[in-house]
């Protein structure tokens, strides 16, 4: 009986997580087409599983200059985005982490990813995917286990 229960506390909790996280996926949305219908977006983020993971979406102009920032950051799927005042009119491709010492180091960490996704789509690359927290803990382990397995 106890075993039943517990399996039925799980399911509630998997679709109370995945409703939360689709009304955090809408926001992102709204958010996002918001900011893309003045300019360009850059997006910027730094998942993580016990600190707080954080998403920044920074509108460019045509001259590269940053006009609006948003970010997201937190550890529940409560968070909702807010705007982030202080680096208005600074050319994104000059950004440096001297412009962003008044932001937490997750902040800053996204906000310079923003930079990089900026720079390797303007010139013409590819996006690498970021592992999720998860991912790496299972990338980690794999590596560890071809290491012992390896004949030398």
């Amino acid at each position: 009986m106890f075993f039943i229960l517990l399996i039925i506390l799980a399911a509630i909790g998997f679709v109370v997580q995945y409703l939360l996280g689709l009304l955090q996926i809408k926001n992102f949305s709204k958010n996002y087409t918001e900011l893309r219908k003045n300019g360009r977006v850059t997006i910027g983020r730094r998942p993580s599983i016990f600190k707080a993971g954080t998403l920044v979406l920074i509108q460019i102009n045509k001259k590269n200059l940053i006009e609006e920032v948003r970010y997201m950051q937190g550890v529940t799927v409560f968070n909702k985005f807010k705007k982030l005042n202080g680096i208005e009119n600074i050319n994104i491709q000059k950004l440096s982490d001297k412009d962003l010492q008044q932001y937490n180091a997750l902040l800053v960490k996204a906000i310079m990813d923003a930079q990089h996704t900026f720079n390797v789509i303007n010139s013409g690359g590819e996006i690498e995917k970021i592992p999720s927290p998860l991912m790496k803990i299972v990338n980690k382990v794999n590596r560890t286990f071809k290491k012992e397995g390896s004949v030398s």
